[in-house]
């Protein structure tokens, strides 16, 4: 039931009776007797049942059941993080998971958080299987127990393990490659070989080759994304994983964009500090040249801005005798440095930076894989950060109205349930509408259509049915459920009779 309501209408724990009031029980899975009884304690004792040891077993069997039932495809599975923030000082959290501060994911480091990991498969990015960590837990420290667990519930080691960066250390890549597993993941700017072809980049000219082309679904006008490769950066690492060098356009212009805000910011904090020059702490030649350093790191403007400390002795005349000065009155001279700021823009600094713009590598051990390949094993990357965005969108998994941590958790697992059965809902419209040759339907506002449908829009669809029921002295009489053509539709794609509405 909870489930359900985090579906079709998220709403507060404690208006769940509320919102279960005008359905029938049936259709929430309830009895009448256990609706007459629906309160937000009852709700809550089993969000304690969910977060406690014997529930850990209750995702176990529902993976398995959605790889039988769905036959869901396991050979490539993708994995990432994101935080869940919280409004409250949990200080009762001890406990793993712990609530407690961490690098927040939505830049509120003011808040509490826990660390939200899932795995999705490649088949209509399906939530697989999940994990709750301590709010301070980091990225690189989940990947090997994510892939041990990942080993027990598929049965299997070889399959391809899709993640970012922080996946990229020593440790974890050894945990996979030594039983035979495979990966796909992003080289850090941290690595020699980074720096290395980075440095080539910005000194000589390197041939790129296109290999690849995504139109832009988003806007059918802009361009589209081109992507080319290059074989004259480090062709592996020291551990002797491959490397393959990508080149993006729209990252190009995205990293254009970022380095241009960047130079902006740079320079108004530079026109504040010359407004501060000669007052206070920034007296003397060191301190603003420690001050104009700190701005141009702020910003890794070092090498796009060059600035220039000038100075000039500023002579002041002051007259030891008092009265109206004369011509031979006695006078002191004092001197002092006066400094000013200039900067300008390094262009040749920004024209060697922009050869490196769109670029980026990815480490895999995939033999003999085509670059292509690898990259567009990378590029389903996003849906995994479309499941998050939903999360926290149409699910509104924040803010969460709930003391006990152990309930937060719970909470957290009941909405892993409720995106993998949206996902499912998504994944069988869009497999049923290749079947039938179907290429767009009326989802959208205005009857506007879409040819990616989304569990939202789809239930949004059923979202106006009502029917009518007259109650006479001696006879009752009901009137049947009328469905559109469009409600008709969708239920033939879902694989559902239209006798559930009867």
């Amino acid at each position: 039931m909870l489930v359900q309501n985090l579906i079709i209408s998220p709403a507060p724990l404690y208006r769940i009776a509320e919102w279960a009031k005008p359905f029938e029980a049936s259709a929430l899975g309830l009895s009448e007797s256990d609706k007459e009884v629906l309160n937000d304690d009852r709700v809550a004792r089993s969000l304690d049942a969910l977060a406690s040891e014997h529930g850990r077993s209750l995702f176990f069997r529902l993976a398995l059941r959605m790889i039988k039932q769905f036959e869901l495809e396991t050979e490539r599975i993708h994995f990432d993080t994101t935080t869940v923030t919280l409004h409250g000082q949990y200080k009762t959290s001890f406990k793993e998971p712990k609530i407690t501060h961490g690098i927040n994911k939505d830049h509120r480091p003011d808040l509490r958080q826990l660390v939200f990991g899932l795995n999705i498969t490649s088949d209509g990015a399906v939530p697989l299987s999940h994990q709750i960590y301590s709010g301070n837990r980091t990225d690189d420290t989940v990947h090997r127990s994510n892939i041990d667990n990942l080993r027990q519930l598929l049965g299997q080691e070889d399959f391809i393990f899709v993640a970012d960066s922080k996946l990229c250390t020593v440790a974890n890549l050894h945990h996979i490659a030594r039983y035979g597993g495979k990966f796909v993941t992003v080289l850090p700017r941290t690595r020699r070989e980074d720096k290395t072809f980075r440095e080539k980049l910005r000194q000589t000219r390197v041939r790129w080759h296109h290999i690849l082309t995504i139109p832009n679904k988003r806007c059918k006008d802009s361009p589209p994304d081109v992507f080319y490769t290059s074989s004259e950066g480090p062709s592996q690492t020291k551990e002797g994983y491959r490397i393959v060098w990508i080149k993006s356009s729209q990252k190009a212009l995205l990293d254009k964009e970022i380095r241009l805000q960047s130079i902006e910011k740079a320079e108004i904090d530079l026109v504040q500090l010359a407004g501060k020059l000669n007052k206070r702490k920034l007296k003397d030649r060191r301190a603003i040249n420690k001050a104009y350093k700190a701005i141009l790191q702020r910003y890794n403007c070092q090498s796009f801005i060059d600035v220039k400390i000038r100075q000039k002795i500023q002579v002041v005349i002051r007259h030891l005798k008092r009265g109206r000065p004369s011509e031979k009155d006695p006078i002191h001279k004092i001197s002092y440095p006066v400094f000013t700021l200039e900067f300008m823009r390094n262009k040749e600094g920004i024209r060697r930076e922009s050869r490196t713009d769109g670029v980026f590598p990815l480490l895999t051990n995939l033999t003999p894989a085509g670059k292509k390949e690898v990259l567009l094993i990378y590029k389903y990357q996003p849906y995994l950060e479309k499941r998050f965005s939903q999360l926290k969108t149409d699910h509104e998994i924040a803010p969460v109205y709930l003391k006990k941590p152990k309930r937060v958790a719970g909470l957290i697992h009941a909405y892993f349930i409720a995106i993998a059965a949206s996902s499912l809902i998504e994944r069988q419209v869009r497999k049923s509408m290749v079947e039938e040759k179907i290429s767009e339907l009326p989802l959208l506002p205005e009857g506007r259509v879409t040819k990616t449908p989304t569990a939202m829009r789809i239930l949004e669809a059923f979202s106006d049915l009502c029917w009518y029921e007259f109650e006479g002295t001696k006879e009752q009489a009901v009137f049947p459920i009328k469905l559109s053509a469009l409600q008709k539709k969708l239920l033939r794609l879902l694989g559902l009779p239209e006798k559930f509405y009867n």
